[in-house]
């Protein structure tokens, strides 16, 4: 078995699932094909391990995508979809109020499983980058966290 035989038996659905949780369902065969096209022709350049790799190109790619949906129709074409926290209204909440780049570090993080480094490569930034804005996030995220349970408070276990 070649290497990039072994990278896409091993990081396929990776990939693709990680494209999913950003991107339309009619968008994410397209996507995913063109990131192991480019992980084909850069073979010799991808580094080991190369899932976080994997995912940097399926960002850029996206964003590639956004660009050139946004020239063609504006106004009538959606790429992005935002990922939320299912099972948790108060998470979702305090998620989506967050900005985009500390989203992007705790999906990174928390639902892809990767580490501040190795999500430092998927954003293109140094080491201790990646680990201030993981740290940062979590932060924003407990305080918006706090915010919403004090304007919504559980009402588990409350009977009247």
């Amino acid at each position: 078995m070649t290497r990039f035989e072994e990278i896409y038996e091993s990081h396929r659905e990776q990939v693709e699932a990680y494209v999913r949780r950003r991107a339309p369902a009619d968008l994410v065969e397209d996507v995913v094909a063109d990131v192991f096209v480019v992980c084909l022709r850069r073979i010799k350049h991808v580094p080991e391990p190369p899932l976080p790799w994997l995912y940097a190109v399926a960002r850029k790619t996206l964003a590639n995508e956004r660009r050139r949906r946004t020239r063609i129709a504006p106004a009538e074409i959606s790429v992005t979809r935002d990922p939320e926290p299912v099972g948790d209204s108060g998470l979702a909440a305090a998620f989506a109020g967050l900005g985009e780049q500390d989203r992007e570090i705790l999906r990174l993080i928390a639902w892809e499983g990767l580490s501040p480094s190795q999500a430092a490569i998927v954003l293109d930034c140094s080491r201790v980058a990646a680990r201030v804005r993981y740290h940062r996030a979590k932060a924003r995220l407990a305080a918006r966290l706090v915010e919403e349970t004090a304007i919504h408070p559980i009402q588990q276990g409350v009977t009247r």
